[in-house]
């Protein structure tokens, strides 16, 4: 099984990482140096890829000029914030030749293959889809207690070639992996050296990589949707999936972030970070409160780190392509000017950037990872409390739901007609647990009422966010001394499309509080 961490870094940063080693208190043993060529394999319609499997052959050559041939097959395993354990299996090919050599799937046993997967079927479709070509220095470190972890920094390329037009993208990370020792022991080396190394937790491995860039695939932000649970899943591993796919969530729009700087991708971060703090917060009753609201707090700061991103957000919205107030805003020069003055502070998103590879970031999600994995919340728990972990999430869903749902109604009721910012902010927390509360437990609920249950709630949201937004404008206006018919005109139109939108609004309001509730 290969249990491995992957950090991303610049050609300045990784330069640091040989004196960082030699100087830490840690046992260090340098390895040569290897060159690493790397063929991936796959079928024209991705059949290893929709079982999660990684085939590749690789020649190693190392600085005295010898060369030894492999071929490995990685299956599928899981992922826990970048914490990958795969299970690995490699075979020795006797041919140095990359050009000539081809990835023999019958040349594994026969026994680590999944029930449904027929290596000969698959073998005799695959094709290559694209190379990895690297240098790696490589550096076994032990610690202390005796573990063994081993380093490698990786630099080099991934490559696609089709039909003669070659696309490139280029692979700077160092591994950690373990040798000997547990999650523990790569935990402490990966904290000491984000410490002394600006670095990121890699969220794509070189395969996923070089798939999205032969599939000329681009990440993109995307919502929430429902974390798949099973009907017997009980409270740990629930617990445990969930987080998991909220870390998941969060990582995969940094790179989107990293990559385009859209506030959309920064805001979905901060989604995530809700959606952990709600996952927290649910399963506090049965888990160590005191380790849950520590957690709760550090991951309310990240996202309290990048609250200004809220206002610049909704009006890009506002003013959005998709807007449908982007005509009449169009036809105002006045409004169309007045809103577009509102510069977004290119100061912040690289500061927001920056914290996304700070050390005390880093070091939140590898205590964070570590003690999703390692369940640490155990060691606090009585013996007689653990038979609570074994509670199916079937028993206490409803009562998540039930008490989530009242607590909306409650604030929805009391929403005046006439709704002020205030008012409607005083429902976001309410509908936003609601939400979240529905991303962690719907999928044990299949009705197309809950389809119907939750569009009215994401609409809800949607006019709720709108008001705000209008109302907003409507104060910057006013705030302008400019007092002359473009500001009136503006301003009147803010008003109307803000009475408009406050009759729908008491529509959806009341359509909501009507809901049956489905589970």
């Amino acid at each position: 099984m290969e249990i491995e961490l992957k950090f991303l870094v610049s050609s300045l940063d990784s330069s640091l990482l040989s004196k960082t080693l030699e100087d830490s208190q840690y046992q260090i043993e340098h390895k040569p140096t290897l060159k690493l060529s790397n063929a991936y394999y796959d079928t024209q319609d991705n059949t290893l890829r929709q079982w999660d499997f990684g085939l590749r052959t690789r020649r190693s050559e190392a600085d005295n000029g010898s060369c030894r041939m492999e071929q490995t097959i990685k299956l599928a395993g899981k992922d826990i914030g970048g914490l990958q354990q795969r299970p690995e299996y490699t075979e020795a090919l006797n041919n140095t030749n990359t050009e000539s050599v081809f990835a023999d799937l019958t040349l594994f046993s026969p026994s680590i293959w999944p029930q449904g997967f027929v290596a000969q079927d698959v073998q005799s479709r695959l094709t290559k889809v694209f190379e990895t070509n690297f240098t790696r220095q490589i550096w076994l470190i032990t610690t202390a207690n005796g573990a063994v972890v081993e380093c490698v920094l990786d630099k080099g390329y991934v490559e696609v070639n089709q039909e003669g037009e070659v696309r490139q993208q280029e692979i700077s990370e160092f591994e950690l992996e373990i040798v000997s020792g547990d999650v523990s022991d790569l935990i402490e080396i990966a904290t000491y050296l984000t410490t002394k190394i600006n670095a990121k937790l890699g969220y794509l491995s070189k395969a996923a990589r070089g798939y999205m860039l032969a599939q000329d695939i681009v990440l993109e932000s995307k919502n929430l949707e429902l974390c798949q649970l099973s009907n017997d899943q009980q409270i740990e591993p629930a617990f445990i999936k969930l987080l998991s796919y909220a870390i998941n969530f969060i990582q995969h729009h940094e790179v989107v972030f990293a990559q385009k700087k859209t506030l959309k991708s920064l805001r979905r971060v901060l989604d995530g970070f809700s959606l952990i703090i709600h996952i927290l917060q649910l399963f506090s009753k049965y888990l160590p409160n005191s380790q849950c609201q520590k957690y709760i707090e550090q991951f309310k700061q990240c996202r309290g780190d990048h609250s200004w991103i809220e206002a610049f957000y909704q009006l890009e919205q506002l003013t959005g392509r998709k807007s449908p107030y982007r005509k009449d805003i169009d036809k105002s020069e006045y409004l169309r000017s007045t809103l577009a003055s509102i510069k977004m502070p290119d100061d912040k998103i690289e500061k927001s950037l920056s914290k996304f590879s700070s050390t005390e970031y880093n070091h939140l999600f590898l205590s964070f990872i570590q003690w999703i994995n390692k369940k640490q919340w155990r060691n606090e728990m009585p013996l007689d409390a653990l038979n609570q972990l074994t509670i199916p999430m079937v028993e206490v869903s409803e009562t998540w739901l039930d008490y989530y749902w009242i607590t909306l109604k409650e604030a929805l009721l009391a929403l005046p007609k006439q709704t002020n910012i205030s008012g409607v902010e005083s429902t976001f927390l309410p509908l936003t647990k609601v939400l979240l509360t529905g991303v962690c437990v719907d999928s044990l609920f299949v009705c197309e009422e809950r389809k119907n249950f939750r569009s009215h709630l994401l609409n809800l949201m949607v006019g709720f966010e709108e008001t705000i937004l209008l109302q907003k404008s409507e104060q910057i206006l006013l705030a302008n001394t400019k007092d002359d018919d473009d500001e009136k005109s503006a301003i009147k139109w803010l008003q109307s499309k803000q009475q408009s939108l406050q009759m729908a609004l008491d529509a959806s309001v009341i359509a909501t509080t009507k809901l049956k509730p489905y589970w």
